[in-house]
């Protein structure tokens, strides 16, 4: 077998696994924008600390959310480890100045922003448990 079919060979390989890992990476961000963000009473909720954590494959943010007088008064990113998409990390300054999670994403880095609204809820979710 001569180099250059072997080469050939291995971009090829490389492309459907890339392919592969885009098109499940899409399906579990399709499936975390289906959940309802709107879900948790923040009105309810004790003041405290949380922490909330969810992951898309190639994408994964793990949140603090300071919880006071039923507002998020802040949202902390510990952890975000993303694809090409920069910037999401502004859509913890949306939360806030909303008091909401149905804010829009942050146009480039769309799997990010579902990932960290999502930790985000993960958090207030774990805040209503206590």
């Amino acid at each position: 077998m001569s180099i250059k079919r072997l080469a050939i060979g291995l971009v090829i390989l490389l492309l459907a696994v890339g392919i592969i890992v885009y098109v499940l990476m899409v399906r579990q961000i399709n499936k975390l924008e289906e959940q309802n963000f709107d879900l948790v009473d923040l009105a309810s909720l004790p003041v405290g600390r949380y922490q909330g954590e969810a992951t898309a494959l190639l994408v994964t943010a793990r949140v603090e959310v300071f919880l006071q007088d039923g507002r998020i008064q802040q949202v902390n990113l510990l952890e975000h480890r993303h694809g090409p998409g920069y910037g999401a990390e502004a859509i913890a300054d949306s939360i806030v100045e909303a008091n909401s999670l149905d804010v829009d994403s942050i146009s480039g880095a769309t799997a990010s922003s579902i990932v960290v609204k999502t930790a985000v809820l993960e958090a207030l979710k774990s805040a209503g448990t206590r």
